[in-house]
């Protein structure tokens, strides 16, 4: 059997359970993998918390021949472990191989599947090998995060020439997209909490809070005009983007708004990822190019996984919160 957390209403994390589900093969392309650790992101709890509940109505409507029942639901999109078994038609995996990966959806898809798991079924083009050097822990953080900022950057087609400004930037996703960015040679500026500048600083990102006269604030700071920008938070970064004369379509963002389009951003994020993404950032975070600070660890359990959604829910969590078979180390 198969060991999972699951829910069947909408609300807060005390709708999360356990339950027990057959253990079923990988069919096609697909592999199956026992879960060694599982990175938490705040989509996660937006969909079991209702608040993409209009979005999965509309995907719903658009796609009738699509619909799946609404309920039970999994929970969890990142993962890292180890296959236990292969189908026929994943070609260059093993049993016993150590990989990282996501489980993908559409922007409101409902999707039964979920990554808290004693095992998961994953498409093996979801998954990639984890690099020597890289623990469980830090590849169960990466899928979403590093499809993400790297089909913003593709999208918004940063490059050495760009001085970029990031909201939201000491985030799980913000964070690693800030040390993307500079990897790509951009300059950047990240918004974040004053209680977050020094870890920007550690990290080799121009740190700026976030508050009153943001706009000059910004423009102080960052070495060269601004000409991208990437909004990881909503709430009206985009419109900081325009004030500072980011051309339209050389915004993005991660929380999209009329607004925030009407303003001509774009909508990106890991809907603009290719395949290989995953694998080239998770070389760059074991060869300390990129570096993921794990912010609280829990354990693969109901009353662990409520409690760290409960943290992660309260927002301002700096880098990730992990939930791990293991013991912490």
């Amino acid at each position: 059997m198969n060991h999972i957390i699951q829910y069947r209403s909408f609300g807060t994390p005390d709708v999360l359970e356990e339950a027990d589900v057959p253990l079923t093969e990988p069919q096609g392309a697909d592999v199956r993998v026992k879960v060694r650790a599982v990175g938490l992101n705040p989509v996660d709890f937006k969909t079991f918390n209702g608040d993409l509940r209009v979005v999965e109505h509309l995907w719903r409507l658009a796609h009738p021949r699509r619909r799946t029942a609404m309920f039970p639901r999994g929970v969890g999109r990142d993962f890292s472990g180890v296959i236990t078994a292969v189908g026929p038609g994943a070609e260059g995996y093993s049993v016993g191989d150590p990989v990282l990966g996501l489980l993908r959806s559409a922007p409101g898809q409902v999707d039964p599947r979920g990554t808290l798991a004693t095992e998961v079924i994953a498409p093996s083009e979801s998954i990639t090998r984890m690099p020597d050097g890289l623990s469980y822990e830090v590849a169960s953080t990466l899928g979403v995060a590093a499809e993400t900022a790297a089909g913003a950057f593709r999208r918004l087609r940063l490059g050495k020439n760009d001085a970029i400004v990031i909201s939201a930037a000491a985030g799980g996703v913000g964070s690693l997209a800030s040390q993307l960015a500079l990897v790509l040679g951009a300059a950047v500026v990240g918004i974040a909490g004053a209680q977050n500048a020094e870890y920007l600083r550690s990290l080799g990102v121009i740190p700026v809070a976030y508050g009153k006269d943001l706009k000059d604030r910004v423009v102080r700071a960052c070495p060269a005009p601004v000409t991208k920008l990437l909004d990881c938070y909503g709430k009206g970064y985009v419109q900081l983007g325009a004030a500072l004369g980011v051309p339209r379509g050389s915004m993005g963002t991660l929380v999209p708004s009329p607004s925030a389009l009407l303003r001509g951003a774009r909508f990106t994020g890991a809907r603009h990822a290719q395949r290989g993404d995953l694998g080239r950032v998770a070389r760059l975070v074991a060869t300390g190019r990129i570096k993921v600070h794990i912010a609280s660890r829990f354990p693969m359990s109901l009353s662990g996984v409520r409690e760290a959604y409960t943290e992660l829910a309260v927002g301002h969590t700096r880098g990730k919160i992990v939930i791990t078979t293991e013991e912490p180390h």
